[in-house]
């Protein structure tokens, strides 16, 4: 009976969101900011929409260094498991000239 079973494939596949969330959130940004001021007419809610993008952007550059850190986190604890999966793995298997 198995204690524990890691899904390596799951974590693997979050890494990879994780380290790639960048990307995706640059695209989001880039969009606003590809957007004139001057589509706005009126003065304060061209205002608020600028302030909005500003904090909106630095809230997702923000979310993209932290999904960075989280995918760089979950590497080095996807490579421990495997590695610890592999030393159980190797413990397991009876030695020649040993009794089974």
């Amino acid at each position: 009976m198995t204690d524990v079973r890691i899904d390596y494939e799951a974590m693997a596949a979050s890494r990879y969101a994780y380290a790639n969330m960048r990307t995706l959130l640059d695209g989001a940004t880039g969009a606003l900011s590809d957007v004139s001021g001057s589509a706005v007419p009126q003065d304060e809610l061209r205002r608020r929409l600028e302030d909005l993008h500003r904090s909106w952007g630095g809230g997702l550059d923000k979310l993209a260094r932290y999904a960075e850190d989280a995918g760089a986190g979950l590497e080095g604890i996807l490579e421990a498991f495997q590695g610890l999966d592999s030393e159980l793995g190797a413990s397991m298997v009876p030695e020649e000239g040993s009794a089974s």
